[in-house]
């Protein structure tokens, strides 16, 4: 039977569970194994791995299951995200996917899944908002610099990102189509090395959420933050839509996903615990601390929204040139 990539919310269980009875709180539900491997697809360091143990702990605690982490990257997240594909679909394996992996890596690559059949899109946790910023060894301080700079020395800067067809690299090979400059891209395996990258000068900008760190420590140039709206903590530092680049987005979510043919019992679980985690301001707390935005989706409109993004993309990234 071809597996399908479904959305599953607490209603289904709770429609059950009335025939018998009340249905029982979160607290009194049972989840189906005692032990759940979160994959998350990136190296160790980066904002991915910063959430996912986030949430791993998180839903240790409202499960009352040991989650463990398990870092798996590679492919911009597509080698982990087969791992899962593949996985007993009893509970036991889930995934911390980033959007990318889902809706834009499988228009650039084959990749060993099927992206809207082999997996349940459970619930999305938080966005993060990516920076666009240069080491200090490039000699600008704003937009309107580094697009002259670059112009003059056309292919001769680098940029770094966590891997082909990561939100990073599609947004930032947008921007660079948009304002008509040449660089090259190189690819990494995690957001820490590329960070490396840049503070040595092997790549000379990036456009990441990891970049928002570095620019609080002042260890490169914060340039401009992709999208429509600035960061209050940077109020010097522009949106890109106000300098007239209204067209680049560099959002990203972090959700959590499961293979296809998970039990409902233990989507609906994990979806409820996510959902009342986002309300919970200690969990809010850690998770801006960590650079992202809170932004829970349940599972029925998460996966709405990964359907009608990855439409989007096959557009945009047919018209760059980028798709497979």
């Amino acid at each position: 039977m071809q597996k399908q990539f479904r959305a599953v919310s607490a209603a289904g269980l709770a429609a059950l569970l009335a025939v018998s009875g009340s249905a029982p709180t979160l607290s009194q539900e049972t989840y189906p194994v005692d032990t759940v491997t979160l994959v998350v697809p990136y190296a160790a360091g980066g904002a991915g791995d910063i959430v996912g143990r986030l949430v791993a702990d998180e839903l240790s605690r409202r499960l009352g299951v040991n989650f463990v982490v398990e870092n798996v990257g590679g492919a911009s997240g597509a080698i982990g995200a087969e791992q899962v594909s593949r996985s007993p679909a009893d509970g036991s394996t889930l995934l911390l996917a980033g959007n990318a992996i889902i809706t834009t890596a499988p228009h650039l690559a084959e990749v060993g899944f099927e992206p809207l059949e082999d997996f349940i899109a459970i619930a999305n946790v938080s966005e993060a908002v990516r920076m666009l910023v240069s080491s200090k060894s490039l000699p600008v301080t704003k937009v309107e610099e580094f697009v002259a700079y670059a112009k003059e020395h056309p292919g001769e800067l680098n940029y770094g990102s966590v891997g082909v067809g990561s939100t990073g690299h599609v947004a930032t090979v947008d921007m660079l189509n948009v304002m008509g400059i040449e660089a090259t891209h190189i690819p990494y395996k995690g957001a820490a090395e590329v960070v490396q990258a840049v503070l040595s000068g092997d790549v000379q900008f990036m456009m990441d959420a990891a970049a928002v760190a570095q620019a609080r420590q002042d260890t490169v140039t914060a340039l401009a933050v992709p999208g429509g709206e600035q960061l209050s903590e940077f109020p010097d530092v522009p949106a890109l839509a106000s300098l007239g680049y209204d067209s680049i987005s560099g959002t990203g979510w972090q959700m959590i996903m499961g293979p296809a043919g998970m039990p409902d019992e233990a989507v609906s679980m994990v979806e409820t615990a996510l959902k009342e985690a986002s309300t919970d301001p200690e969990f809010v707390d850690k998770l801006t601390k960590a650079g992202v935005s809170p932004r829970f989706m349940g599972s029925a409109e998460l996966d709405a929204a990964l359907r009608a993004d990855y439409e989007r993309l096959a557009v945009l990234l047919t018209g760059l040139g980028l798709a497979k």
